[in-house]
């Protein structure tokens, strides 16, 4: 019985050193992109499908479509965090955007943003708000394109979906992997809706605490701008959902349990 459980447990041990191993020295492109390289193309994903496969999570044969990785290199950025300096919560989220680390358990803290920004150092005390600003503001630009690209990913998988039903000749390998692919899209609009709420977080934290170590009158342009960023946020499940006559196709028709939960945040920041 201990050689069984030592059997059992060595795929999960090597899933998480190749996580470690990798995730650590996964270099970023601009807007929170992977950067292109064989690491990022093809290291990585082969790992976390294998590591994926292992939870027993959707992971389809089939390749991407043009749409299908369009919409994933537009949702990065809303998927990692924001702030570059941020390296632990960068390293969770990467092995949650490659599948090598399970999505729930490596789930980013929205508040290291928050962290991160009080402890930099900053000739200007507007200098923050300046940066939070900015960094909404792009947030708030990446939602519409993301949620273009993903409606035309599930008006694609409606297609697929029907196929299903009327091509006898498929085999139960391809209709699996159809399936799970369906379920990966939605997984990726849900990912997507959580980091953006997690962004939302951090940046409510940071203003916040700035509000109080540091107030200025860019805090007003900070409040606005994020005002606006939660109201997209609102709106996010509208402009990311396909409707069809018999109801929406919208986003939480993915395995209940790829949906990161966060724990309520309880540490105390203080601004440099």
């Amino acid at each position: 019985m201990f050689h069984a459980a030592v059997r059992s447990a060595v795929p999960g041990l090597a899933a998480a050193g190749l996580a470690l191993a990798l995730g650590a020295c996964a270099p970023q492109g601009d807007l929170g992109r992977p950067a292109p390289n064989v690491l990022n193309d093809e290291i990585m994903p082969w790992a976390g499908s294998h590591a994926a496969r292992w939870r027993e999570e959707p992971v389809s044969g089939y390749g991407f479509t043009d749409a299908e990785r369009e919409m994933r290199q537009l949702g990065y950025g809303l998927i990692m965090p924001t702030h570059a300096a941020d390296r632990a919560n960068q390293f969770w989220a990467e092995l949650r955007r490659t599948r090598i680390g399970d999505p729930v358990a490596y789930d980013p803290d929205p508040r290291g943003y928050c962290r991160t920004l009080a402890r930099e150092d900053y000739r200007s005390s507007k200098a923050r708000f300046i940066r939070m600003t900015d960094d909404m503001r792009a947030d708030r630009q990446r939602i519409r394109p993301f949620c273009d690209k993903a409606r035309e990913v599930l008006a694609a998988d409606r297609v697929r979906e029907g196929a299903l039903g009327y091509i006898p000749s498929l085999t139960p390998v391809e209709v699996r992997s159809a399936r799970d692919r369906i379920a990966e899209n939605r997984t990726i609009i849900a990912w997507v809706r959580h980091g953006l709420r997690q962004h939302s977080e951090a940046y409510r934290c940071a203003l916040n605490t700035q509000i109080v170590a540091t107030p200025e009158h860019e805090a007003v342009m900070a409040e606005r701008e994020l005002g606006g960023l939660e109201e997209d946020i609102r709106e996010f499940d509208r402009l990311c959902s396909v409707v069809t006559s018999r109801g929406g196709i919208g986003v939480e028709q993915a395995p209940p349990r790829y949906y990161p939960r966060s724990p309520a945040p309880d540490e105390v920041i203080i601004s440099k």
